[in-house]
């Protein structure tokens, strides 16, 4: 259940009280309620309902405020519950790494067949055998300072650690497929690209996850290039189209807390 409450901003990360002792979904609902919207209404009240140890408290919020000012998403994520990651999105969007892979089978061992990074910068396409080590994955993801995948939190992050341990993948997670079930969506990435009015070129319309393994097979066995090509035009409309996703649903996902309209 979302408590809808005016004056809660885009920016949702700086609305945001869960990294204090003791404060869930509910207390910090009874925070915004009470009128203390933002970490600034925080620290300017002489004391915050339910909040013991005030001082401490406005400390924490105060290291929050100076790593968020000086860009340290990998420590303000530290203090941020991990499902809420999503709220960190509006002010490190631009430093975003938009992350999905493809593998020969679905086991946290399986191999890793091809990887997308997208970035504001450009879009990297990486293939094993071809270009895919370490080097390149941690050249792809230089400087980003958030993931975003489709359930890359239970399958994609885990996978690549895997295979490539040395790779820092210790980066704030917003993870579409679970901030899209807190607005309603229940089911896969094509199923919410269709709802969201996202189409695939023919050359790739209909290709699954399952069509994936045996479009690489079909390259490995067979030296079909056609066949990779398709791998990896997909895989990267996999990536490329989280972009748009993540924006819409970190938009729903404000307005369903704020009833800002936008």
């Amino acid at each position: 259940m979302f408590f809808i409450l005016r004056g809660i901003g885009p920016d949702m990360i700086v609305h945001t009280f869960q990294m204090l002792p003791s404060v869930g979904k509910k207390k910090e609902s009874a925070l915004w309620e009470s009128g203390i919207r933002d970490w600034d209404d925080f620290l300017s009240s002489e004391s915050a309902l339910g909040i013991r140890q005030k001082d401490r408290c406005d400390a924490i919020v105060m290291q929050a405020s100076e790593l968020l000012d000086d860009g340290e998403a990998s420590l303000l994520g530290d203090m941020v519950p991990r499902g809420e990651h999503w709220r960190m999105y509006d002010r490190f969007k631009d430093d975003a790494a938009y992350l999905d892979i493809e593998t020969d089978g679905l086991s946290r061992d399986a191999l890793v067949t091809v990887v997308t990074v997208h970035r504001k910068r450009g879009t990297t396409t990486l293939t094993e055998g071809i270009d895919l080590d370490a080097g390149t994955l941690s050249e792809a993801l230089d400087g980003a300072k958030m993931l975003v995948t489709f359930n890359g939190s239970c399958f994609d992050v885990p996978v690549l650690r895997n295979s490539f341990p040395e790779v820092d993948l210790d980066l704030p997670h917003y993870d579409l497929r679970f901030a899209a079930r807190k607005v309603g969506h229940r089911g896969g990435l094509k199923p919410l690209e269709i709802e969201m009015g996202i189409v695939r070129p023919d050359e790739i319309d209909g290709v699954d996850g399952a069509m994936a393994v045996r479009l690489w097979h079909q390259w490995q066995r067979h030296g079909d290039r056609d066949a990779l090509d398709i791998l990896a035009e997909y895989n990267r409309a996999d990536t490329v189209n989280l972009e748009c996703i993540a924006g819409r649903i970190y938009r729903r996902l404000v307005t369903e807390y704020s009833g800002y309209r936008w």
